[in-house]
C-alpha cells in the first residue's frame, strides 16, 4: 500500500486508536475475532446466516471493530486485485456486509433501540466510512494506480458503495474521473456508479460524454444511468438510432423509469421515440411499449393526448409511423375516436388537436387495423363520403386541410361499396379530388430520410383519387392477372382519368375565335400550353433586357455624378424609374402567367403519374394511357420557358413510362444517360445553387429509372447487355459532390445484375464499374467521430432552447477530401493520448450521410452471400480498386487542427475495411487482398504505415492465406519496410508459412511499375469522365511525426525495440513500425 501515500495513516488516526495494532491487542481479541468471522465468511467456512448476525453483534458493541475488519480486507482486495474473480467476489461480500449492517442499524434507530454514538466513534453509515477508506486506496483526486486491475477494483468498490451515500462529493469526483479511463470496463463501472450519485453538471456531462462511447457496454451503462434533462435529451435521441439493439432498448427502459420527463422532449423528438414501437428488434419494441405505457398513464390515459404531443407535419412519414404505433398499442381508444368521428355528428375539424390533425390521423390508423366486421359496424359510408366532400371543399381555404382530406380518403379506399349509389358517390368524389384537391409535394418514398426510412408510404391526393376511381371500377390495390376482363377494366379506368386530363387542358388550348385557333394550330402554337409558354418566353426576354438596361443606367448615373453632370444624372434617374416600373409590371405578368400554366400542368402531371404508378394495365393494349406519352408528356417537355418543378415532374412521368414499357425504355435510353452525365457540367461549385439542385433532381430520377429498366426489361430481352452495362457506366461516373444520389441505384444494380458485370470484367476489365465498387466501400467505412460535449444539440431533440452558439466552420456539402487546406507543420505537433485519434468525415455530419453508410454496410454484408460465383470476387474487386486507384490515400492519418485541438484525422479506417473483407472471403480471395496490401507497402513504403496497412495485416496474420509468406518476402525484396513486415513471417501459422502461392511466383511489381500502373489507371478513368484526383490525391506527403496512439503501442511493446530477425532472413535494424506490427 505504499504507492497510495500517507492517506492510510491519516484514516487510521481519524477512525480512532482501535484501528492500531496495539489497540486491537488491548481489546482482548474482540477486533481479531470480528476479523476472523469476516475471513471465515469470505472463505465460505461460515454461512451468511451465521456470519452476519455475529458481525451485527460486534457492530452494535463497537462499530469501529467491524470497520477495522472491513478496512483490512479492503486493503487486501485492492492490493491483490490481479487475483481476478476471487478479488471481485471478496469485494462484493464486503459491500453486502456493509449494506446489511447499515440497514439493520437504520431499523434499530427507527425503533429507538440504537445506542447513541460514542465520542470519537465511527460514522453513522458504515458504507460511507468504508468508502472513505476505499477512496484513499484508489489514490485520491487526480491520482490513480498504474495497474489496470487495481483501478478496476477500486472503481468497482466505489461504484457499489456510493448508493449508500449519493451526496458524497469525493466519490462523485472520483467516478467522474474513472468515467474517462482508457479501459472500457472501468468506464462502464464508473457510469453504473454515477447513476446513484446526485445529479450535477459534472455528472451529467460525464454521462452524456459516455453515451457516445465506441464500446457497446459503456454506452448501455451510460444510457441506463442518465437522468432525462434538457442537457441529456440530445444525447439520448442519438442513441435511439444506435446500431446495437441493447442500447436502443436501454434508452426506452430509462425513459420508462422517468415518465414525468416527457415534458423535456419536443414534438419532433417524441414522434421519433414513438417509432420504437415498430423497431426491427423485439427487445426494443418491448422496451418502447413500457415507455409509451408509462407516458400514457402519466398523461391521464389518453392516446390522443399522447399523439398531440408529437409533430405530424414537419416529417409526415415519421408522424404517420408514430400514429400507427400508438393506434396499434391502444386499439380500444382508437376505435372510440373513430366511432365518434365516423358515426356521429362531429367532424375531424372539430376534434381536439392542431386543427383536428391528430384526431384524423389516429382515426385513420385505428380503422386500418380493424377487422372487416368492426370496420363495417363503425364506419357509416354515406356519412364518410359526405365528410370527405366537406373536407375537399375546405382543403383550399383551411390550413392543413389537405392533410385531413388524405386521412379520410385513406378510409374510403379501404372500404367495399355494396350498393350502386355509394359507388357512384365515391366515383364522383374521386373525380372531384383529382380536379380540385390541393397540389402537394411529398418526399419520394425511396429517398434517404424519406418515407421508407420511417416505415410508411406517403400518398398524395392525386394518388388517393386514382385509387378511389380504381376501387369504384372494381380494381383494388395489388397485382391482378392480365386477363381480358381485367385489361378491359384497366382500359376503362385509364380512359376515365385521361378524359379528366383533357378537361383540365381546355383552358390552355387557346382563345375563343375558331379561325384564330386554326391559324395557331397550323403554326404549331395552339397545342396544349404552347401559347402561354411562348408568351412567358417573351416576358423572360423582356425582363432580362430591362435588367441589363437597369445595370447600364446605374453605371451611367454613377459616371454622370462623377463628372458633375447633375442634369444628365437626373435624366438617367428618371429613365431608371421608368425602366423599374416597366420591369415590375412585366414581372407581375410573368408570375401570373407562370402560375396559371404551371398549376394546370402540375395537376395534369400528378394525375398521369398516379395513373402510371397504380395501373397494372398493359400499355400497348391501353390506347388512352399510352397515348398520353406522345400527346401530353413529350409536348410538355419541349415547351419553352419551362419551370424546374414542371420539368422534373414531366421527366418523372416519362420515366414511369420507361419502367412500364420496354420499347419506351429503349427509345428514351439516351435521354436518361444524358440526364445523368450532365451532372459533370451542371454540378460544379461555380454554378448557381438552384441550377445544381435542379440538375441533381433530374439525375436522381434518371438514375432510379435506369436501374429499374435494366432489372425489369433486361431479362425480357427489351434491353441488350451493352445497354445494361451502359447504365452502370453512367452511374459509376458521377462527380464527387453528387455521389449520394446514385448509391442506392448502384446497390440495386449490383445485387440484381452483378453477374453481368463480372462476366464482362472477365473478358475485359470494366474499370468504371470496379471504381464504383471501390468508392462505395470507402463510403461504407467512412467514420463519424463520437460527439464531443460541446456539439450542437439536435433541433428536434430539446424542447428548451439553448444559448445560441456560432455555427462551426464547415465546408459545403460535396467538397472533396483533397480540397482540405494542407496541415500547418507548426500546428501539427501532437500532445496527448490515443483518444486524440479520429476519423475525418469530408461531408457535414448529417443523418442522411449516416443512413447511407448504414445501407452500404448492409449491401456489402449481403454481397458475398449472393448465389453465384460472382459474389465474393466482387468484394475482392472493391478492395483492389481502392488500392490500385489511389483511394487508399484517404485512409492516411494526417495531423489537423479541429476546433482549436490538434487531432490526427483520416477519411476511413483501412484496418477495419481490410478486416471486414478478410473475414468474408475464401483463402483464395484473401490472397488477392494480401497481394494488393503488400503492393501498397512496396509502392509507397513511407506512407503505407500512416494508413496502418502493416497494422491491418498484423490483425489477420493468424488467418493468413497460403502463399502469404512468399508475398512478404517478395515485398521486402522489392523495397517495402523490412522492420514492419519481417516480424509478420514469424507470426504466420507454421502450416501456412511454407505453403506455395496459388498462382506461382512474381505477384508483386517494383515501385516504379506500380506507380506507373496507378497513373495509367487514373488516365483511363479520366477518359471515362472520372476525375480521380477529386476523390483522392495522387500524392500525399508522409508526416514527419508519428500519431500518438502509434507511439503508445510502441511504448507498450518496449521503449527500445531490439534488433530482430528470422531464421532465414538477415538481422534488420530496429523500427518503430516493427513494434506496431508485433503488438496490434
Amino acid at each position: 500500500l505504499k504507492p497510495f501515500g500517507p492517506g492510510i495513516d491519516v484514516l487510521h488516526r481519524d477512525l480512532g486508536s482501535s484501528l492500531s495494532p496495539a489497540a486491537m491487542a488491548s481489546k482482548g481479541g474482540e477486533a481479531s475475532t470480528a476479523l476472523q468471522v469476516l475471513e471465515k465468511h469470505i472463505a465460505g467456512e461460515v454461512s451468511e446466516a451465521n456470519a452476519l448476525p455475529q458481525l451485527q453483534h460486534f457492530y452494535r458493541k463497537d462499530p469501529r471493530l467491524v470497520l477495522a475488519a472491513l478496512s483490512e480486507k479492503a486493503n487486501s482486495v485492492v492490493a491483490n486485485a490481479d487475483a481476478g474473480s476471487a478479488a471481485t467476489q471478496t469485494a462484493a461480500l464486503l459491500v453486502n456486509v456493509a449494506r446489511f449492517l447499515d440497514e439493520r442499524a437504520a431499523e434499530a434507530q427507527a425503533e429507538g433501540k440504537a445506542p447513541a454514538p460514542q465520542k470519537g466513534g465511527a460514522a453513522k453509515s458504515l458504507s460511507r466510512s468504508l468508502m472513505d477508506h476505499v477512496l484513499l486506496l484508489t489514490g485520491g483526486k487526480n491520482r490513480a494506480a498504474k495497474e489496470t486491475s487495481v483501478r478496476a477494483q477500486g472503481c468497482s468498490l466505489v461504484a457499489s458503495l456510493v448508493a449508500a451515500s449519493p451526496d458524497h462529493p469525493t466519490a462523485r469526483d472520483k467516478l467522474v474521473e474513472f468515467s474517462a479511463d482508457r479501459v472500457p470496463s472501468i468506464r462502464e463501472t464508473a457510469c453504473r456508479g454515477l447513476g446513484f450519485v446526485m445529479n450535477s453538471p459534472a455528472v451529467e456531462q460525464a454521462i452524456v460524454a459516455r453515451t457516445g462511447d465506441p464500446f457497446t457496454v459503456v454506452r448501455t451503462s451510460a444510457v441506463r444511468s442518465a437522468r432525462v434533462t434538457a442537457g441529456s435529451v440530445p444525447a439520448l435521441l442519438k442513441r435511439v438510432d444506435d446500431i446495437e439493439a441493447c442500447v436502443r432498448a436501454q434508452v426506452y427502459h430509462t425513459l420508462a423509469g422517468q415518465p414525468e420527463a416527457i415534458k423535456e422532449f419536443g414534438p419532433a423528438a417524441l414522434a421519433r421515440l414513438m417509432v420504437g414501437l415498430a423497431d426491427r428488434s423485439g427487445s426494443v419494441r418491448s422496451a418502447a411499449g413500457l415507455a409509451v405505457d408509462a407516458w400514457h398513464k402519466h398523461l391521464g390515459g389518453s392516446a390522443l393526448q399522447l399523439l398531440m404531443r408529437c409533430d405530424v407535419l414537419s416529417d409526415e412519414a415519421l408522424g404517420d409511423a408514430a400514429a400507427g404505433a400508438i393506434a396499434a398499442r391502444f386499439p380500444a381508444e382508437g376505435a372510440a375516436i373513430a366511432r365518434r368521428l365516423l358515426s356521429g355528428t362531429k367532424s375531424a375539424h372539430d376534434e381536439p388537436g392542431v386543427d383536428g390533425l391528430h384526431g384524423a390521423l389516429l382515426m385513420r390508423h385505428a380503422v386500418g387495423i380493424m377487422s372487416e366486421e368492426d370496420r363495417d359496424d363503425i364506419v357509416d359510408v354515406p356519412l364518410l363520403l359526405q365528410r370527405s366532400n366537406e373536407a375537399l371543399g375546405a382543403a383550399q381555404n383551411r390550413p392543413n386541410g389537405a392533410f385531413i382530406l388524405r386521412q379520410l380518403l385513406h378510409i374510403v379506399v379501404s372500404l367495399d361499396f355494396c350498393d350502386e349509389a355509394s359507388r357512384r358517390r365515391a366515383e364522383r368524389l374521386g373525380e372531384a379530388v383529382l380536379m380540385r384537391a390541393p397540389l402537394e409535394s411529398l418526399p419520394h418514398v425511396g429517398s434517404v430520410g424519406g418515407a421508407r426510412g420511417a416505415g410508411g408510404a406517403l400518398y398524395t391526393c392525386a394518388d388517393l383519387g386514382v385509387l378511389v376511381l380504381r376501387k369504384c371500377a372494381g380494381l383494388g390495390r395489388g397485382i391482378h392477372p392480365r386477363t381480358a376482363k381485367f385489361q378491359a377494366l384497366e382500359a376503362q379506368c385509364s380512359t376515365r382519368a385521361v378524359l379528366l386530363v383533357s378537361d383540365l387542358c381546355q383552358p390552355l388550348q387557346g382563345g375563343g375565335d375558331p379561325a384564330e385557333a386554326e391559324d395557331e394550330d397550323e403554326n404549331g402554337e395552339g397545342h396544349f400550353a404552347t401559347r402561354l409558354s411562348f408568351r412567358l418566353q417573351e416576358l423572360n426576354d423582356a425582363i432580362e433586357e430591362h435588367k441589363q438596361q437597369r445595370a447600364s443606367l446605374a453605371e451611367q448615373k454613377k459616371k454622370a455624378i462623377a463628372n458633375e453632370e447633375f442634369i444628365q444624372a437626373q435624366k438617367v434617374k428618371e429613365a431608371a424609374k421608368k425602366n423599374d416600373a416597366e420591369l415590375a409590371k412585366l414581372t407581375k405578368e410573368q408570375a401570373a402567367l407562370r402560375a396559371e400554366r404551371d398549376t394546370i400542368l402540375l395537376r395534369v402531371l400528378a394525375i398521369l403519374t398516379a395513373l402510371l404508378k397504380w395501373s397494372n394495365s398493359d400499355l400497348q393494349k391501353d390506347p388512352a394511357q399510352f397515348g398520353t406519352l406522345d400527346q401530353i408528356l413529350r409536348p410538355i417537355v419541349s415547351l419553352p420557358a419551362l419551370s424546374d418543378e414542371v420539368e422534373v415532374a414531366t421527366i418523372t412521368a416519362i420515366c414511369l413510362f420507361c419502367s412500364r414499357d420496354g420499347e419506351s425504355a429503349r427509345g428514351h435510353w439516351c435521354l436518361l444517360l444524358e440526364l445523368l452525365r450532365s451532372l459533370r457540367q451542371d454540378d460544379d461549385p461555380s454554378q448557381p445553387a438552384s441550377k445544381r439542385r435542379h440538375s441533381r433532381a433530374r439525375a436522381a430520377v434518371a438514375a432510379r429509372t435506369l436501374v429499374d429498366c435494366a432489372l425489369v426489361h433486361g431479362n425480357r430481352g427489351a434491353l441488350d447487355r451493352e445497354e445494361i452495362i451502359s447504365a452502370a457506366h453512367a452511374l459509376a461516373a458521377v462527380p464527387f459532390p453528387s455521389r449520394h444520389i446514385v448509391i442506392e441505384p448502384l446497390c440495386s444494380w449490383f445485387l440484381g445484375l452483378g453477374h453481368v458485370f463480372f462476366e464482362e470484367h472477365l473478358r475485359e476489365p470494366v474499370l468504371e464499374v470496379q471504381w464504383a465498387l471501390g468508392w462505395m466501400l470507402v463510403e461504407a467505412f467512412k467514420q463519424h467521430g463520437f460527439e464531443d460535449d460541446d456539439d450542437a444539440d439536435e433541433a428536434a431533440g430539446a424542447k428548451q432552447p439553448h444559448a445560441p452558439q456560432p455555427p462551426p466552420a464547415a465546408r459545403p456539402r460535396g467538397t472533396s477530401w483533397v480540397s482540405r487546406p494542407p496541415p500547418d507543420p507548426s500546428q501539427g505537433k501532437q500532445v496527448g493520448g490515443a483518444d486524440e485519434e479520429g476519423d475525418f468525415d469530408e461531408d457535414e455530419d448529417s443523418s442522411k450521410a449516416m443512413v447511407l453508410a448504414s445501407r452500404l454496410m448492409q449491401f456489402f454484408n449481403l454481397l458475398p452471400r449472393l448465389p453465384g460465383k460472382h459474389s465474393s470476387p466482387m468484394l475482392s474487386l472493391a478492395v483492389e480498386s481502392i488500392a490500385e486507384s489511389g483511394l487508399w490515400r484517404r485512409a492516411v492519418l494526417l495531423p489537423q487542427v479541429v476546433g482549436g485541438k490538434a487531432r490526427w484525422l483520416r477519411g476511413f479506417s483501412w484496418p477495419r475495411l481490410f478486416r471486414f473483407a478478410h473475414e468474408r472471403l475464401s483463402p483464395e480471395m484473401r490472397f488477392r487482398l494480401w497481394r494488393c496490401s503488400l503492393q501498397l507497402c512496396v509502392a509507397d513504403p513511407e506512407l503505407a504505415p500512416f494508413a496502418e496497412v502493416p497494422f491491418a495485416l498484423a490483425e489477420v496474420v493468424k488467418e493468413a492465406p497460403p502463399g502469404a509468406a512468399d508475398l512478404l518476402r517478395e515485398a521486402v525484396a522489392l523495397g517495402a519496410d523490412v522492420a514492419a513486415l519481417h516480424p509478420l513471417l514469424a507470426r504466420i501459422p507454421p502450416e501456412q508459412r511454407e505453403a506455395p502461392p496459388p498462382q506461382g511466383s512474381g505477384h508483386l511489381v517494383a515501385r516504379a511499375e506500380a506507380q506507373a500502373a496507378e497513373r495509367e489507371r487514373r488516365a483511363s478513368l479520366a477518359e471515362q469522365g472520372i476525375d480521380a484526383s477529386v476523390w483522392a490525391p495522387a500524392e500525399v506527403q508522409a508526416p514527419d511525426i508519428m500519431p500518438p496512439h502509434h507511439r503508445m503501442k510502441i511504448a507498450k511493446a518496449g521503449a527500445a525495440p531490439k534488433k530482430r530477425g528470422t531464421e532465414n532472413g538477415p538481422i534488420v535494424p530496429p523500427s518503430a513500425w516493427a513494434a506496431l506490427a508485433d503488438h496490434p
